[in-house]
């Protein structure tokens, strides 16, 4: 294939900041700011808002532990693309996300190019891509208030290597470092629509929800399948201190018997060294061709339709349209120097992941029925109010008081629209079904990816996390019969009104509802 080489970065001047919706386990399986499933092996700052599947198995771990050290260095072959991120003309463009998602239906934001960004006060600011010594020479730091756009088409092949050294000063769960594929911010539910891509991010699908990067999660809606790759060693790498990412597809593509999906064979090396592989008969790898020329190919950096905006440094970007050998990888790291300390030549001293400025929990004095841990650390699809009926032709109203840890716009309530009064799994009733699982931040999905309507809502996206913090939520689900409506009016601290509705929900026969939470908790009048 040609050889394309970009030797280094864009202007010093360009973008904006908003946050997010998606997020999910690899016991879930959430939806691209789609449809989902409860219940994956499957699949917090999404996916894609998140998808899930319909499928339920359990994720199961390669049999192989990966060898320990580095292998002896070997030459490496031509690139197909390489970004030196140190400041020279390699067609990069600046990026913020934007309150208009354009044709986008399954994104919470729209991702333009752009020279300024709006800050927190409302007043626009010039762009400032800042530069410091890095691994390689110099490297780019990114503020947090906008992301990269790299010129890269689509790779058309399963056989690949992508490769980045990242110094993370904010990681957020399901935010983005390095995302690419096509469609990304499309609903699966829309006609004709391939929704594939490649999220290099965190999440909390350690032990006990421990936060852990990074996390390779990807997507291909036409295979149905949510594979992961990761280093199960319950670490956050990178946060601080330089880390080499390096994700290499070995074109190899086997079926995993217990959902029947295809998955292409994966290894994932930290520095160099090998931290997962993931051969045949696993449940972890990457989805197939998820890198191929569909409609929208983009390529970003720190930036998706979702999530919180990477904050951080970002050197020596690398794609291969084979896939490297342990040396080869070797080679890539030992080019760097991971001990060099960076520092962006202006503003905003490096901060820590952002913590909530939220209610006091412990204080709270609960009055009704309480769903969810007081502390928010209930994990997604674990706990649920009593299921009540909506019989044909009648809404059904209730009143509860919302509380988030305010890290993540799906921090908050789900409506759950059922088919059985009782369970909430597949698995415990063969005859159960999702109608559709809607979020509080505008983002649903439906058993069978039956096509939910996104939600019509006047949100402050800007203050969305803290003003769910004690809201107070009036909710009436409505059964036309073929169909179910669910309006939300929701009232903040300060008297604020906003409203939200989900219009149109496919029904078939019998409807039920309840509640569940994700890093929050409910207090039911």
């Amino acid at each position: 294939m040609k050889k394309k080489v970009f030797a280094a970065l864009l202007s010093a001047t360009m973008v904006m900041s908003m946050l997010t919706a998606c997020g999910s386990t690899p016991e879930q399986q959430v939806n691209d700011s789609t449809e989902q499933s409860t219940v994956e092996p499957s699949s917090e700052e999404s996916s894609a808002p998140v998808e899930s599947s319909e499928e339920s198995s359990v994720p199961e771990e390669s049999s192989e532990e990966p060898a320990g050290g580095m292998a002896e260095a070997e030459p490496l072959p031509d690139p197909l693309y390489h970004f030196a991120m140190d400041g020279s003309d390699e067609g990069i463009l600046t990026m913020i996300q934007s309150e208009d998602k354009g044709g986008n239906t399954g994104a919470t934001y729209g991702v333009v190019e752009s020279s300024t960004y709006v800050d927190k006060d409302g007043a626009e600011q010039p762009i400032v891509v800042q530069y410091a010594d890095g691994p390689v020479g110099k490297c780019t730091y990114i503020d947090g208030n906008f992301g990269l756009k790299l010129p890269v088409e689509a790779l058309n092949t399963n056989e690949y290597t992508i490769s980045f050294w990242l110094n993370a000063d904010r990681l957020s769960n399901y935010g983005p470092t390095l995302q690419i594929g096509s469609d990304m911010g499309m609903a699966d539910t829309d006609d004709g629509v391939a929704v594939k891509w490649i999220n290099i991010t965190q999440s909390e699908w350690g032990t006990n929800n421990t936060k852990i990067f990074p996390v390779v999660w990807d997507r291909n809606s036409e295979t149905g399948v949510w594979p992961w790759v990761y280093a199960a060693d319950d670490s956050i790498h990178g946060k601080k201190e330089w880390l080499l990412v390096t994700l290499v597809a070995t074109g190899d593509v086997y079926n995993f018997a217990d959902d029947g999906l295809d998955r292409v064979a994966a290894k994932l090396y930290l520095n160099g060294e090998l931290a997962f592989d993931a051969a045949e008969g696993t449940y972890g790898g990457l989805a197939p061709d998820v890198l191929t020329a569909d409609d929208n190919f983009e390529c970003l950096f720190g930036i998706n339709y979702w999530d919180s905006i990477f904050k951080g440094f970002v050197d020596e970007v690398y794609f291969f349209d084979k896939a490297l050998t342990d040396g080869q990888v070797a080679s890539l790291y030992q080019e760097g120097d991971a001990s060099v300390e960076s520092v962006a030549e202006t503003p905003a001293a490096a901060e820590d992941e952002a913590e909530p400025v939220a209610i006091d929990h412990s204080a709270v004095t609960t009055s009704g029925t309480v769903v969810g841990a007081t502390d928010c650390s209930t994990g997604f699809w674990s706990e649920f109010s009593e299921v009540v009926a909506v019989p044909s032709g009648e809404s059904v109203t209730v009143n509860f008081v919302n509380y988030t840890d305010g890290l993540a716009n799906w921090h908050n309530f789900l409506v759950v629209l059922q088919n059985v009064a009782d369970v909430h799994s597949a698995d415990a009733n063969a005859d159960y079904k999702e109608y559709g699982v809607l979020r509080a931040d505008n983002y649903g999905w439906g058993g069978g990816y039956d096509g939910i309507a996104t939600a019509e809502c006047d949100w402050n996206w800007d203050t969305f996390m803290t003003d769910m913090d004690g809201a107070n939520v009036e909710l009436t689900i409505t059964n036309n019969g073929d169909s179910a409506d669910v309006v939300a009016k929701v009232t903040l601290a300060d008297g604020t009104v906003h409203n939200q509705s989900y219009k149109g929900v496919a029904v078939d026969g019998d409807l039920y509802y309840c509640l569940t939470v994700e890093n929050a908790f409910l207090d039911i009048q």
